[in-house]
């Protein structure tokens, strides 16, 4: 397995490290694959069961989980750049695709969420927008946040899925799904 890069109290992964986590339907962890566990510095007995907010950073906004809530429950895919806090107080941002899993008769049965190491100027962007809407959270309510990033968005005639779209169309890889097939077939 390629190793972590550590600056400073940030962990850069490797291009080529998935970061995979199941949980069910109200959140709670039941898988997670060996690099979830090195990244965040758990052994699987420690997470299986426990919130996936287990790893929830502090200076991440509620809205954003909000939002990303409400898109999963109507059982959509979304992609989100969430930063997330390790068990030794170290932090990671990665480019996350949450999936909702469903059985034979269409109900959301778990969700999926597969991340990789999210680029440097998409980090950049969300940090910036992130401590606006905690500040905003944090001094009105988490209502004024959402208003917030709406308008915001609304400035940039774009959906929030279009927005994470827009900023990682200048990469290399555009979704996960690119990001597999370029990291696992030559």
């Amino acid at each position: 397995m390629p190793k972590l890069r550590k600056i400073k109290n940030e962990i850069k992964c490797a291009r080529q490290q998935i970061i995979v986590s199941r949980t069910d339907i109200k959140g709670n962890i039941v898988y997670c694959n060996a690099t979830f566990l090195e990244v965040n510095s758990f052994k699987t007995s420690e997470v299986i069961k426990q919130p996936h907010s287990l790893v929830r950073h502090p200076d991440m906004p509620k809205t954003i989980f909000h939002i990303i809530w409400s898109i999963i429950e109507q059982g959509l895919p979304i992609q989100a750049v969430i930063k997330n806090q390790t068990n030794n107080g170290e932090y990671y941002w990665s480019l996350m695709t949450i999936k909702p899993q469903k059985d034979r008769d269409n109900n959301v049965i778990s969700y999926v969420a597969y991340g990789k190491q999210a680029p440097n100027a998409v980090i950049h962007t969300m940090e910036s927008l992130y401590q606006i809407l905690s500040k905003i959270e944090n001094e009105v309510n988490i209502d004024a946040a959402r208003q917030y990033l709406e308008s915001y968005l609304r400035e940039k005639k774009m959906t929030y899925a279009q927005y994470m779209k827009h900023l990682t169309k200048n990469h290399k890889i555009r979704c996960l799904c690119d990001f597999v097939k370029h990291a696992f077939i030559k």
